[in-house]
């Protein structure tokens, strides 16, 4: 029997990547088809030339399915942080006497759960943190365990409504009959991270061209999720500005940057320029870039709000992660030890595509949960469908 294929698109501040995907031997992950197209990106919950918007979907989407010889009717797309609302509650539920914990209960938990009263929002992943038991065990599936009472640590993440209405009406528009929203940066950390590893919160920075999230994961869910909008290629427009470049020139200058080195006043990169080779100094080039790295440091230690002393730091995404001693420079500025996280898989093994393969691996694995009758697995999705 055929492997069933899914198909993810990954919304990036700078490119729209779609990959239509299927599990092959042991689950590992199939590439059976993919495509990507940089466009103009958004930028404080705007996109920047809508009006272009929907032929660089609608190229992206033909070109994955041409490569794959797949003709996709379902799309599952990941909605950024910069357009999504994290919500975290803790519930209790008494008994009054120790009970066999139902389906039910916990369905009465998530539906108290969800109390956002806000037209402009839409609730697209209801995700545990941990469920605890009288006895003062943690687990992430309680129906079956019995109990007193029941408290629940759940995450809701809502998505804009403005998205999903524009997002929809691009997908009707070049044929696409059914699509359903995910939060990417959900899919990414729990990809990212193994199980075990998330028994107790981590700090994920996903550094991108013009956005950079930051979330804390714990168990199935977000403790919370920031966003701000300054990401690698503001390095690009420091170096620009103040070496009186072009933005093209700034574009490879950024690429060249090797932060871990102690250059000397006589050291330099060198960009081509028509009819020749620039020198720029490396100490002053650097010395930009790490300003602005600095400068996003301070953005993501205003992001968390917990106490973060004893939380491992990761980092992600494709903004700086190819800037040579970029995460170093983070690192000392927060005084954290900050590890970088990226796909294992062999064909897209890059921290740009962190959150697209994490989507394509969240869908094929929850379906392999529903045919499983895994029932948190059923149970999210008919709350989700209300």
């Amino acid at each position: 029997m055929p492997k069933a294929k899914v198909t993810v698109i990954d919304i990036g501040s700078k490119s729209i990547r779609v990959l239509i995907a299927s599990h092959g031997t042991v689950n590992a992950l199939s590439v059976c088809g993919y495509a990507e197209s940089e466009y103009a990106g958004y930028y404080e919950g705007e996109f920047l030339e809508e009006d272009k918007l929907q032929d660089v979907f609608s190229k992206t989407l033909l070109s994955a399915q041409s490569v794959a010889n797949h003709y996709v009717d379902k799309i599952y797309v990941g909605v950024p942080a910069n357009f999504a609302l994290c919500r975290t509650k803790t519930l209790t539920q008494n008994f009054g006497q120790k009970v066999r914990i139902l389906d039910e209960d916990v369905a009465q938990i998530y539906t108290m759960a969800d109390d956002l009263k806000s037209p402009d929002f839409v609730l697209i992943s209801a995700s545990p943190i941990g469920f605890e038991l009288d006895d003062g065990s943690v687990t992430t599936s309680p129906v079956g365990k019995k109990s007193n009472k029941l408290t629940a640590t759940v995450s809701m993440i809502y998505a804009e409504r403005n998205f999903i209405e524009k997002i929809n009406a691009i997908l009707k528009n070049i044929g696409v009959g059914s699509v359903e929203y995910l939060s990417s940066t959900l899919c990414e950390d729990i990809y990212l991270l193994p199980k075990e590893r998330r028994a107790e919160p981590n700090v994920v920075i996903d550094c991108g061209y013009i956005e950079t999230s930051v979330s804390i994961v714990q168990g199935e869910g977000l403790l919370d999720l920031k966003s701000f909008a300054v990401g690698g290629g503001h390095i690009s427009a420091d170096l620009m500005e103040c070496l009186n470049i072009t933005f093209d020139e700034a574009e490879q200058l950024r690429k060249q940057l090797v932060l871990s080195v102690n250059a000397g006043e006589e050291d330099d990169y060198e960009i081509q320029r028509a009819g020749g080779v620039v020198p720029v100094s490396m100490n002053k080039a650097n010395e930009i870039a790490s300003a602005r790295l600095e400068m996003m440091a301070s953005l993501v230690e205003k992001c968390i709000k917990t106490d973060s002393e004893t939380m491992p730091y990761y980092l992600t995404g494709g903004g700086i992660n190819y800037i040579k001693g970029a995460k170093d420079v983070l690192a000392r500025y927060m005084q954290k030890n900050i590890n970088v996280l990226y796909p294992k898989d062999l064909h897209l093994n890059k921290p740009h595509y962190s959150a697209l393969i994490g989507m394509a691996e969240y869908v094929l694995n929850n379906k392999q949960e529903e045919s499983d009758n895994n029932f948190i697995s059923r149970l999210l999705k008919r709350f989700l469908k209300r």
